[in-house]
């Protein structure tokens, strides 16, 4: 196993992403913008963003582009959420499309109303 480092710390004990077995694994990534520690202003399509990007990053100190992703999970805070989550994702992704679950859940830290995880796989 090999740890990918980022240059932001994260904030609990978790790796930002783990390479094992030909795959990363993405710790979840939640709305939070780093730079003010609170979720992204903009409601659910700009927090939705915040997440992919900061994917995006790990993906980057890997080597890999969004291409790689082959499974995302995406929770959010209420169903009906779930239409413009689709919607950013769709405009991030392009023609990319991962397996993905949407799940809604009761709540996430820091008030945010998105977190995902993915598994993106090492070329060669």
């Amino acid at each position: 196993m090999k740890k990918v480092l980022i240059e932001q710390e994260p904030i609990g004990h978790y790796t930002p992403g783990m390479i094992s077995n030909g795959n990363l694994y993405i710790s979840g990534q939640t709305s939070v913008d780093p730079a003010t520690g609170k979720p992204a202003i903009g409601g659910i399509h700009a927090e939705t963003f915040m997440a992919l990007q900061k994917m995006e990053v790990v993906l980057q100190a890997s080597g890999l582009t969004k291409e790689a992703v082959v499974m995302c999970r995406v929770y959010i805070t209420s169903a009906d959420l779930w239409a413009d989550v689709n919607e950013a994702y769709a405009q991030f992704f392009g023609s990319h499309k991962p397996a993905r679950a949407i799940i809604p859940i009761k709540e996430l830290s820091h008030g945010c109303l998105i977190e995902l995880e993915a598994i993106a796989e090492l070329k060669g």
